[in-house]
């Protein structure tokens, strides 16, 4: 193991330790890139921020600086774990760290659903697909390719949420307990979708800001598109806004109000909940806060999914 992987391992073992960070953009700033040392150092400043946005008017100054870097190419340093697929092909996770946030909007943009704004927190931390599961992914689990949109590093579409939880218990059972995937938590996915930002996007507020993210009606072409080509949030994350609609656990419910720890979402209920928008959504329901549902059997040329891994 060399030092770098061994400053991520330690991080994952220890997420809530601080200092391990630290050491980790002082190296970064030594030994790799002085940007990714900022762009990390950034991050871990916002982060304990966003429960208390009104408390902290710096908060915009530094996702400016955060997004700034993304889009000039800096590549966040993020423990992340890969398994390889059947035909070699690879799935490739990044590890999302414990920590609260306010999940759903109050404002003016938000749907009734989307209401009350109410603090989360994760007690447990977790990896997450850096994208929506691609059709190449799929054929390797499945043997088959249901999507409209055809294309290897396209995301796989035209799948149920119950195709999704086969498919999750294909990939365990491939597995051979090294790990198990499951759909995220609608939790898990907004707060994922975060990274300690409060703003529509990660990537900011206005529709210029979606473009740089995500793929929607406004610039999809009524398609969707490769995974991974638009900006990463500080997480490693592609593509949680646009391009296809991702199936959550939850079944779907108006929200509590209260503060919740690690929120399973409703016992009762048919529909289940989808987040992130679609390549033919327009761009309110492609925000970060954005809920829609539908029955677990439905498929769609706009439903997706991505997987989060856990090590056994």
């Amino acid at each position: 193991m060399n030092v770098l992987d061994g400053l991520l391992s330690g991080i994952v073992a220890d997420p809530q330790e601080e200092t391990r960070w630290l050491v980790l953009a002082d190296w970064l700033e030594e030994f790799d890139d002085p940007s990714r040392a900022e762009l990390l150092r950034l991050h871990r400043q916002l982060l304990p921020t966003c429960c208390h946005p009104d408390q902290n008017p710096d908060r915009s100054e530094l996702q400016t600086r955060i997004v700034e870097l993304i889009l000039e190419g800096v590549s966040p340093c993020v423990p992340q774990k890969t398994i390889v697929l059947p035909g070699g092909v690879v799935m490739t996770f990044s590890f999302i760290p414990t920590g609260s946030f306010l999940m759903g909007c109050n404002d003016k943009k938000g749907s009734a659903n989307e209401k009350p704004m109410h603090r989360v927190t994760l007690t447990n931390g977790f990896f997450l697909g850096i994208h929506p599961v691609t059709q190449a992914q799929w054929k390797a689990i499945t043997g088959a390719n249901p999507s409209h949109f055809l294309g290897d590093d396209r995301p796989v579409e035209q799948v149920s949420r119950d195709d999704c939880q086969k498919f999750c218990q294909k990939l365990t059972v491939h597995l051979m307990g090294r790990g198990s995937v499951r759909l995220p938590t609608e939790a898990e996915w907004e707060y994922a979708c975060r990274a300690g930002t409060t703003t529509g996007y990660h990537t900011g507020d206005s529709e210029a800001a979606l473009k740089k993210a995500g793929w929607y009606s406004g610039n999809s072409g009524d398609q969707t598109h490769p995974v991974g080509v638009l900006a990463t949030n500080a997480w490693g994350l592609h593509d949680m806004h646009g391009n296809v609609w991702e199936w959550c656990r939850d079944r779907y419910g108006t929200y509590v109000g209260s503060d919740q720890a690690d929120p399973q979402g409703r016992t009762k209920g048919d529909s289940r909940v989808l987040r992130g928008g679609g390549w033919y959504g327009h761009p309110a329901g492609c925000r970060a806060a954005c809920r829609h549902w539908s029955r677990p059997d439905v498929r769609d040329h706009g439903y997706g999914f991505r997987c989060v891994f856990r090590m056994d």
